[in-house]
């Protein structure tokens, strides 16, 4: 959607835009992007990338863009709003009574109101219901339609390589440097995952960058922005050994530090040693589960082997890491949990988490909202240990391989 999700299908007055090109001459938008529930600070995830991508995309058309980003300030929305040709918003389901409230503000103003991201993207006519436009899937190619027009938009994807970098300037850099510790922004080297975990929304067809696209746009960052360590936040950066080691490489000539998300069947030796090489500072690593019947039911398509030869592999570079064990599915007995939790004694930096419904997801959850809140509760005790550890890994916070917590 407008967050740079991506497509299924409408029931509604669904139109496909083969190539939209927007012919009603340059608009005045505003998009308000509004705040998380979580602090952004040193989160490695604060940047919301696919409304930057836009934001950006809509300037590449030849209108102005005004961001409110409310992880910054807070806003006066009828000021904000006059004078605007249309609004712009993007979210999932827990935003909409932030989206609603302002798109009702924009309608009584006679303003024309879009909305893409999970909610549109996964229940159009939800959205349809709060907003004149809805966009569905990755939202640059139905842009220009969706603000000419009315109903539910989508199209085919745009050529990552035609895309416009992030929006960071119109999104504030410079405000969220001086709230993180260190200065670092994130990189989308591709879109999409060609994984079918059933935890995760699957809307997005998985396409990669030219790399020469992303270095250019690390080395600009280098030279703007003096980032200090960049973010891959593709949603597995290792999923072509050639592709991850040539990032490596590219990462070493330029001298900066680094972070990503990776699946543990797809790691070897070669890989950790030419990450260590590049100056990788962390990884996010999908190990989910060591019991096999589970990753088995979350449909992740590895086994446990590869989750323990990726980790001792870390381990043995000084990798720091993270890893997840996922609980709470409605496959999960009682007995499931603590099964988890005690094949997780392994010594490895892996932590409980809950699993929690997302619009667009296969898996269902399985315990009762008091059971939920006993074991965040319990779980919560372990997530503050790591992040008095240093968590993400930034500024001058340092958390070893083998400072570990046993879930």
């Amino acid at each position: 959607g407008l967050d740079g999700s991506s497509g299924c299908r409408s029931c509604l007055e669904h139109r496909h835009i083969k190539m939209a090109v927007y012919d009603g001459g340059m608009m005045k938008l505003c998009f308000p992007v509004f705040r998380y529930e979580i602090s952004v600070a040193d989160d490695p995830c604060c940047y919301p990338l696919g409304a930057m991508y836009i934001s950006a995309y809509a300037k590449k058309l030849g209108h102005t863009v005004r961001i409110l980003n409310f992880h910054h300030r807070e806003y006066d929305l009828f000021k904000e709003f006059e004078g605007q040709d249309a609004i712009l918003f993007t979210g999932s389901d827990p935003f909409l009574r932030q989206i609603a409230e302002a798109a009702a503000i924009a309608h009584s103003m006679g303003i024309h109101t879009v909305a893409g991201g999970a909610t549109a993207t996964h229940r159009p006519e939800v959205m349809r219901g709060i907003v004149d436009s809805v966009v569905m899937g990755e939202g640059e190619g139905a842009l220009a339609a969706a603000l000419a027009g009315e109903g539910v938009f989508s199209s085919p994807p745009v050529p990552l390589y035609a895309l416009p970098w992030p929006d960071y300037e119109g999104f504030g850099i410079e405000e969220y440097n001086q709230k993180n510790s260190v200065r670092y922004m994130g990189v989308l080297a591709s879109r999409g995952c060609p994984f079918r975990c059933h935890f995760c929304a699957h809307t997005t067809i998985y396409r990669a960058r030219p790399l020469s696209d992303v270095f250019a746009e690390i080395d600009h960052y280098k030279t703007a922005y003096s980032v200090e360590i960049i973010v891959f936040n593709d949603n597995t950066l290792n999923v072509s050994r050639e592709r991850f080691l040539s990032i490596c490489e590219g990462m070493k000539e330029r001298g900066l530090k680094w972070s990503a998300a990776i699946r543990a069947d797809r790691f070897d030796e070669d890989m950790a040693r030419a990450a260590k090489a590049g100056g990788c500072r962390y990884f996010v690593v999908g190990v989910e589960s060591f019991l096999q019947d589970r990753l088995d039911k979350m449909g992740k398509g590895t086994k446990i082997d590869d989750n323990v030869r990726t980790l001792d592999l870390l381990h043995k570079h000084e990798i720091p890491y993270h890893g997840n064990l996922m609980v709470g599915f409605d496959f999960d007995s009682p007995e499931d949990i603590y099964r988890e939790l005690d094949a997780g004694r392994r010594g490895y930096n892996v932590f409980p988490l809950l699993f929690r419904q997302f619009c667009g997801v296969k898996a269902k959850p399985g315990l009762s909202k008091e059971r939920f809140d006993e074991l965040q509760a319990e779980f919560s005790k372990l997530h503050h240990l790591m992040a008095g550890g240093g968590y993400f890994m930034w500024g001058k916070k340092k958390c070893p391989p083998e400072q570990t917590v046993n879930a």
